[in-house]
Protein backbone atom coordinates (compact mmCIF):
# COMPACT_ATOMS: atom_id res chain seq x y z
CA UNK A 1 0.00 0.00 0.00
CA UNK A 2 1.43 3.44 -0.89
CA UNK A 3 2.23 6.02 1.78
CA UNK A 4 -0.52 8.59 2.42
CA UNK A 5 -0.18 11.86 0.53
CA UNK A 6 -2.03 14.91 1.81
CA UNK A 7 -2.04 18.67 1.33
CA UNK A 8 -0.85 20.84 4.21
CA UNK A 9 -3.51 23.21 5.50
CA UNK A 10 -1.00 25.99 6.20
CA UNK A 11 1.45 26.02 3.28
CA UNK A 12 -0.73 24.09 0.77
CA UNK A 13 2.16 21.85 -0.24
CA UNK A 14 1.70 18.14 -0.82
CA UNK A 15 3.41 16.04 1.85
CA UNK A 16 4.04 12.33 2.10
CA UNK A 17 4.47 12.67 5.89
CA UNK A 18 1.13 14.23 6.92
CA UNK A 19 0.47 15.11 10.56
CA UNK A 20 -3.15 14.96 11.71
CA UNK A 21 -3.98 18.35 13.26
CA UNK A 22 -7.77 18.25 13.46
CA UNK A 23 -10.75 15.95 13.11
CA UNK A 24 -13.82 17.74 11.77
CA UNK A 25 -17.09 16.14 12.83
CA UNK A 26 -20.30 16.52 10.87
CA UNK A 27 -23.87 15.89 11.96
CA UNK A 28 -24.95 15.40 8.34
CA UNK A 29 -22.54 12.64 7.40
CA UNK A 30 -18.99 11.49 7.81
CA UNK A 31 -16.45 14.02 8.99
CA UNK A 32 -12.95 14.51 7.66
CA UNK A 33 -9.39 14.92 8.83
CA UNK A 34 -7.19 17.98 8.38
CA UNK A 35 -3.44 17.57 7.93
CA UNK A 36 -0.28 19.66 8.01
CA UNK A 37 3.25 18.93 6.88
CA UNK A 38 5.83 18.22 9.60
CA UNK A 39 7.24 21.77 9.29
CA UNK A 40 3.85 23.47 9.75
CA UNK A 41 2.33 21.11 12.33
CA UNK A 42 3.96 22.86 15.34
CA UNK A 43 2.00 26.03 14.44
CA UNK A 44 -1.24 24.30 15.48
CA UNK A 45 -2.28 23.59 19.06
CA UNK A 46 -2.48 19.95 20.11
CA UNK A 47 -5.84 18.31 19.54
CA UNK A 48 -7.98 18.09 22.66
CA UNK A 49 -8.38 14.67 24.26
CA UNK A 50 -12.02 13.62 23.73
CA UNK A 51 -12.04 11.67 27.00
CA UNK A 52 -10.90 14.76 28.93
CA UNK A 53 -13.62 16.83 27.25
CA UNK A 54 -16.28 14.26 28.21
CA UNK A 55 -15.04 14.20 31.79
CA UNK A 56 -15.13 18.01 31.99
CA UNK A 57 -18.69 18.03 30.63
CA UNK A 58 -19.71 15.38 33.19
CA UNK A 59 -18.20 17.41 36.04
CA UNK A 60 -19.94 20.56 34.77
CA UNK A 61 -23.34 18.85 34.82
CA UNK A 62 -22.78 17.66 38.38
CA UNK A 63 -21.76 21.09 39.69
CA UNK A 64 -24.77 22.83 41.27
CA UNK A 65 -25.43 26.40 40.10
CA UNK A 66 -24.25 29.14 42.45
Amino acid sequence: MPDPVRMCLRCHRITDAPVLIQEVHSAGGPGWNVYACPDCAPHYPPAPDPLEELEAARRHRRTPPT
